[in-house]
């Protein structure tokens, strides 16, 4: 079993991010830690940094005459904007997450199994990606599971351990196909967390297993 990053996205994803290939929902969680850890806002600053100079050093090319209009488009919408209020007022949920919110059709709480709720961001999830925001209350946490992919999860309030490492505010827990674990809250208040997954969830447990291909995502 392995942990990937016990704390903040690994330098790959950082490269993704900051040259904009990653997924938006994963520039969406870097934006969110960036505006609650300066450390991590350094890193991305540095690595955008860096793209910037390559982009500068780049030969010029002809663009077609709506370019200006589309980059303005991406602009307006990009999650990397909270980068630049990192040290302004630093609320439990970022307001990159909060605008995501508000953007999604469901904004309501649904309960899972394992006594966790969860509010799907249907304005982030693509075709592989899945992106939700988690409440799990003291002492809750999920069933012991694996991964189809990779699942990347960052802790608003309160914290958690998965048997590999204890995750706090500001924390990413980073877990890949080959580690199964068991999330459970550990602090005295709920955990929120924000949530974004590459691939299904896969329980140990035969019976959820069923149930989650029979049903659909039952987690």
């Amino acid at each position: 079993m392995k942990q990937f990053n016990a704390h903040t996205l690994d330098d790959g994803w950082m490269l993704d991010v900051a040259s904009g290939v990653a997924p938006r929902a994963v520039r969406v969680l870097a934006a969110c830690q960036s505006a609650l850890r300066a450390d991590v806002y350094a890193r991305y600053s540095a690595a955008e940094t860096a793209f910037g100079a390559l982009f500068e050093s780049a030969p010029v090319a002809a663009v077609s005459s709506g370019a200006l209009d589309a980059v303005m488009a991406r602009i307006d919408e990009a999650p990397n904007a909270p980068f630049a209020n990192a040290a302004a007022h630093d609320p439990v949920i970022p307001a990159a997450l909060k605008c995501e919110i508000h953007r999604s059709v469901h904004k309501s709480w649904r309960r899972r199994i394992g006594g966790h709720s969860e509010i799907v961001l249907d304005s982030l999830c693509e075709e592989g990606v899945k992106a939700r925001l988690l409440s799990i209350p003291p002492g809750k946490g999920a069933p012991e599971h694996g991964h189809a992919g990779e699942e990347i999860t960052l802790v608003l309030s309160g914290s958690f351990n998965d048997g590999q490492a204890r995750f706090e505010r500001g924390d990413t827990c980073h877990a890949g196909p080959d580690l199964v674990h068991t999330p459970r809250v550990d602090s005295e208040e709920t955990c929120i967390c924000f949530a974004v997954e590459l691939g299904d969830l896969k329980p140990t447990n035969t019976a959820l297993s069923w149930a989650n291909r029979v049903f659909g995502p039952i987690m």
